[in-house]
């Protein structure tokens, strides 16, 4: 099926992005590429939370919120855009570090439980069981949280972002029956699992049809979990490999009423 979507896309306000990250880049790369659908999703953590450093500290709702001025006045020629966030676990007090509150005010919101390069202690990464408890447990009490009824998607789960070692071992820790207790309850909380597309940016067909991750996102199809695509783009080059959305699509074989409600056409 074809991928008309990009629920993942970070602009210049995201600190660790490029500053061609830019919405009027983003829009002429979504025509180009054919995409009906956008959503920015900024990194962001509300100021009603003791931010755990200093990158988060500057991502609060004041800085991300100058994005919804900007997309008014850009072109967006006939792509609809949505303005949204990716939020982030909160290990010190078990949940998203988000408000109900401001939660309300964007129109999607992603939240992964795998920024183990900034959430987890360091101590975690070895032995290796330790690295994939801490993300089971942040998988659990991101969609037990009371902002789980806002969460749109969880972002590139169990992908382990700037791991030391070798993560796509982490996939193989985690046996199916916790998956499937996993996609069971986000299934029934109707929260949907991001395809992330930088995850696999730099493989081949080949490495891509024995991603670790698939067996993953098999079972999250068997639990009636829909999904969601995103480039997880921070710069202008981020979307050179989106045709790598298709290929996946093809291999897990999904459908249209396999994609969250929010970004089917």
């Amino acid at each position: 099926m074809k991928i008309e979507h990009d629920f993942h896309i970070h602009t210049n306000l995201s600190l660790c992005a490029k500053p061609t990250a830019t919405p009027e880049y983003y829009l002429k790369t979504a025509q180009r590429l054919g995409l009906k659908k956008i959503g920015f999703s900024d990194h962001f953590w509300d100021s009603a939370f003791e931010a755990p450093n200093e990158f988060y500290r500057k991502q609060d709702y004041a800085h991300v919120s100058m994005l919804k001025t900007e997309l008014e006045r850009v072109q967006k020629d006939g792509v609809r855009v949505f303005w949204g966030c990716e939020a982030e676990y909160d290990p010190v007090h078990h949940g998203v570090g988000i408000t109900e509150e401001t939660a309300e005010k964007f129109d999607f919101i992603l939240v992964p439980n795998s920024h183990t390069h900034m959430m987890m202690p360091k101590e975690c990464y070895e032995p290796y069981q330790k690295h994939v408890d801490f993300m089971i447990q942040a998988y659990e009490e991101i969609i037990n949280s009371n902002v789980s009824r806002y969460i749109t998607a969880i972002a590139h789960p169990f992908d382990a972002v700037c791991c030391p070692h070798d993560k796509s071992v982490l996939y193989e820790m985690i046996s199916d029956d916790c998956f499937k207790r996993l996609f069971d309850r986000t299934a029934e909380k109707e929260i949907a699992v991001e395809i992330n597309l930088a995850c696999v940016s730099k493989n081949t067909k080949e490495q891509i049809e024995s991603w670790k991750a698939l067996r993953m996102f098999r079972l999250a199809k068997e639990c009636g979990c829909k999904f969601i695509f995103g480039s997880d783009a921070h710069s202008d080059q981020d979307h050179a490999s989106f045709a790598n959305a298709e290929l996946i699509a093809g291999i897990l074989e999904l459908k249209e009423n396999d994609i969250a409600r929010i970004a089917c056409t």
